[in-house]
């Protein structure tokens, strides 16, 4: 096998895999390293060191020789949703399921054994070594966690893609689009990655097997052509394929529509709604920006299954090509959940955009390690530039909003009122859907509020989103999910007697006090999720809840994972009926690494009666960890907003006409938040 000079410094040598060498003087860079033969060829080019290895994606044709280069002392830069079944593939043969398996995506060609990683390929940004750039492109597809690299290579644009797709436009393996059992969801990623792909306008693309793609967009057109044939016949060739959507008509991104003069929003087919209100003169306001669709909100439940949810850039061109948007100057965060939030580090890297969001969303967004025992916590810290409190006006280019807890399908939510074009338009978030509810003689839709008790739920949550909704009258709720709601006060009545109908069922259905038997966090510890080094310290917040209906001494004592220490004794804190408080401890790690999570727990006790070790956190030893930031409150009240640099990252400034007032005539917040 020999080494097929592309051009002056790039070469292809066809193993397993094709590798890609890119030269820089007698040092050169590997795209993948197939069995890792190509070392034995080097020398014909005058290589004498390989520097780095970039893989595209985990599969064993892809980096079975990786260890071989590494051990010549390359570094090796993996995709960022791939590190796992890179550096601790090990446990995914621990723990992937055998039998009665109905996870189908194709990690069973993962490695043998771990290699450790040097660098992470993160989406969107760029990885430089010496003359050369490579920016990383999602690529999602073939696999969860593919990418693909862009770079100027002797004077042309090219793009190494992986096996995202080969020459002609064709799928390099059909069975790679099953993710789980009978849906072909990667025929939808692989639509969105080819698509991106296109706008990047390369010369020439390198794929992992195959020939080399000269007539890149003739080649995505024809494989456009295909994956959409393939999506909307797919219902008819089994029991149901799910590309991401009840039926195909997510294969392409959807369209924006406009609602008003100055409010767009990306129509029915999204997964999670964003909302954009546009100033009339290129800048837009953001109202939440997440997943494109439905197929992007994909889990699997062991270690092979999706680490993270994983963001692919959506609508921007349009916003710019047919709207005339040139700047997003700033996204509105209504609650925590990824599907809604996942979009806007990108905003902030693409467009320097600020975040804005209510107090308690920014505490968790801010610092998502010390709250992921919360659902759909967003795997990334996102900075928030403005921290807005209950019942707080705030314009932007002549529109005008106020922002409101609104604590409903999550503890951690907000709602916002708008007055754009003339109407008022509540952002609710992920609190209200049009629902039949088949019951209570009730038998066509109306506005009910969504439920999930893992979302820390309370009773009285429900109850204040109601008040909100009665006290501001909107004239259109834009959801989270589902289409526009024209409201009036019958459908606000509704609303509010569909609670007050769910929240006497809660009641009956538990002991009493009901909130007692229906709060899970209650008690919570903080950071739920961290690393420190060998022989260091954490600290841990124990967050508490009084339920009941009387005043109440609330204990807790930290049980120490195994090789930990924990110096203090129980420590406790008396609370009245709905107050909240919190106690802290201090833990000391062993003097070993040890990557491998442990289990901290802490036992809770009321009035000296042991609840058990009710909360629980997760603990590792790294040799370079970085403790998160922890939550801290003052005079030992809980607060929903604690002492945090708003500012966590450096944004350009703009000359925006932005204001903010208060507006406590319009708050609703209740004593107890």
């Amino acid at each position: 096998m020999n080494l097929i000079q592309h051009s002056e410094n790039l070469f292809e040598f066809r193993d397993t895999c094709n590798v890609f060498v890119l030269k820089s003087g007698d040092e050169c860079i590997l795209i993948d390293t197939g069995s890792g033969s190509v070392l034995d060829h080097l020398h014909c080019i005058g290589v004498e060191r390989v520097a780095w290895v970039l893989h595209t994606h985990h599969h064993r044709d892809q980096c079975w020789g990786t260890h071989l280069v590494r051990k010549g002392g390359a570094s090796v830069a993996v995709p960022e949703f791939e590190r796992h079944l890179f550096e601790d593939v090990e446990a995914h043969w621990q723990t992937r399921g055998i039998f009665d398996n109905y996870t189908n995506a194709n990690t069973f060609f993962s490695l043998a054994q771990n290699v450790p990683v040097d660098a992470v390929l993160e989406d969107y940004t760029t990885f430089a070594w010496k003359d050369y750039k490579f920016y990383v492109l999602p690529a999602k597809g073939h696999t969860y966690g593919m990418i693909t690299l862009i770079a100027e290579v002797d004077g042309l644009k090219v793009a190494f893609t992986g096996d995202l797709m080969t020459c002609g436009g064709k799928l390099y393996q059909l069975h790679a689009m099953e993710y789980a059992y009978a849906d072909m969801v990667g025929v939808e990623f692989t639509m969105q990655s080819i698509l991106a792909l296109k706008k990047e306008r390369v010369v020439i693309s390198y794929p992992s097997h195959g020939e080399v793609i000269r007539h890149v967009d003739e080649d995505i057109a024809n494989l456009e052509s295909r994956l959409a044939e393939l999506a909307n016949i797919g219902r008819l060739l089994t029991s149901g394929w799910n590309t991401g959507y009840p039926d195909w008509k997510t294969i392409h991104e959807s369209s924006l529509q406009r609602i008003s003069e100055h409010l767009l929003w990306a129509g029915p087919y999204t997964c999670s709604n964003f909302y954009i209100v546009l100033s009339g003169n290129g800048h837009a306001l953001l109202i939440d920006y997440g997943a494109a669709s439905q197929g992007q909100i994909h889990f699997g439940l062991d270690h092979e299954g999706i680490q993270a949810l994983r963001f692919v850039e959506h609508h921007i061109d349009q916003m710019r090509d047919e709207f005339g948007v040139q700047h997003i100057e700033v996204v509105v965060a209504t609650h925590i959940h990824d599907d809604h939030i996942c979009g806007i580090p990108y905003l902030q890297r693409k467009f320097g955009t600020q975040c804005w969001a209510l107090d308690c969303v920014a505490e968790v967004i801010s610092n998502p390690a010390a709250w992921a025992s919360t659902p759909c916590c967003f795997n990334k810290p996102i900075g928030v530039a403005k921290v807005l409190r209950d019942g707080e006006r705030f314009h932007w280019r002549g529109h005008d909003f106020v922002i409101y807890y609104a604590p409903g399908q999550t503890e951690f939510h907000s709602m916002i009122l708008g007055t754009i074009d003339g109407k008022r338009m509540l952002f609710s978030g992920d609190n209200v859907a049009l629902c039949n509810p088949q019951a209570g003689q009730i038998d066509a839709d109306i506005p009910v509020q969504l439920t999930v008790m893992r979302n820390s739920f309370q009773l009285e949550m429900h109850r204040h989103c109601a008040k909100v909704m009665e006290t501001i009258s909107p004239d259109f709720l834009c959801p989270g999910h589902g289409n526009l709601i024209p409201m009036d006060h019958s459908r606000i009545a509704q609303y509010s007697e569909y609670i007050k109908r769910k929240e006497m069922a809660f009641h009956e259905v538990v002991g009493k006090p009901a909130d007692h038997f229906i709060d899970l966090f209650w008690a919570r510890m903080l950071p739920y999720v961290a690393a420190v080094c060998p022989g260091g310290e954490i600290t841990y917040t124990i967050k508490i809840r009084n339920n009941l209906e009387r005043v109440a001494v609330y204990g807790a004592r930290l049980l120490p994972a195994s090789g930990w220490v924990c110096r203090d004794d129980t420590q406790s804190v008396a609370l009245g009926p709905s107050e909240r408080g919190e106690v802290v401890f201090t833990a000391f790690a062993p003097g070993d690494v040890d990557p491998q999570r442990k289990l901290m727990t802490a036992e809770i006790l009321i009035d000296g009666l042991s609840q058990g070790p009710i909360c629980e956190a997760l603990i590792s030893t790294t040799g370079n960890a970085q403790q998160p930031r922890q939550p801290s409150s003052k005079n030992g009240r809980y607060k929903c907003l604690h002492d945090y640099d708003p500012q966590q990252v450096h944004l350009r400034g703009y000359d925006t006409g932005l204001t903010t007032a208060s507006a406590a005539d319009h708050s609703v917040r209740g004593s107890n938040h």
